[in-house]
């Protein structure tokens, strides 16, 4: 088992009465909890392995029932666990397309060398992520657009981005 895992779901509540729970999906890939055999329950440093049984969609949920899990009681127990897979079954991405915490900690570049600081966090908007840069004093927020992310570079953990006017 790998230290480094994914968070691609929190369970939020019971569903039904026969140990099933509801998750709230953390990921823009339901379709994973079909693929996988196993993910890993984790919660107040209490780390689980557990075997899903099945997986079935109730309207923004995704409901699952893991072996071993038959009563409403087990469920309940579970509540506010975190769905975490192992990172090397994380699913590819295409280019120009990353996962949060590969973007989270870059340093923040102009096209012309300036340094704006480090992405400290990612707001998610209906039409683009919205990146927060933060150096010692300032808080810049930088659409995650192509006009605006030039290059995105996690070997050197490095973004470089063209400052459009109103940005600062």
């Amino acid at each position: 088992m790998t230290s480094d895992m994914i968070i691609i779901g929190e369970i939020i509540r019971h569903q039904g009465n026969k140990g099933e729970v509801r998750v709230k999906p953390l990921t823009d890939f339901l379709e994973r909890f079909e693929q996988l055999d196993s993910v890993y329950l984790i919660k107040n440093g209490d780390k689980k392995e557990v075997y899903i049984e099945d997986v079935w969609y109730h309207k923004q949920f995704i409901i699952l029932k893991f072996e071993g899990f038959d009563e409403i009681g087990q469920a309940i127990d579970h509540k506010g666990y975190l769905i975490q897979i192992a990172e090397e079954d994380k699913v590819e991405l295409s280019a120009d397309n990353y996962y949060v915490e590969d973007v989270i900690g870059l340093e923040v570049y102009t096209d012309k060398g300036e340094y704006l600081g480090i992405v400290n966090e990612i707001l998610e908007t209906g039409a683009n992520d919205v990146y927060i840069v933060k150096d010692e004093e300032t808080e810049l927020l930088l659409p995650a657009i192509k006009d605006v992310i030039l290059d995105i570079d996690l070997s050197t953990e490095r973004m470089k981005v063209k400052l459009l006017p109103g940005l600062r």
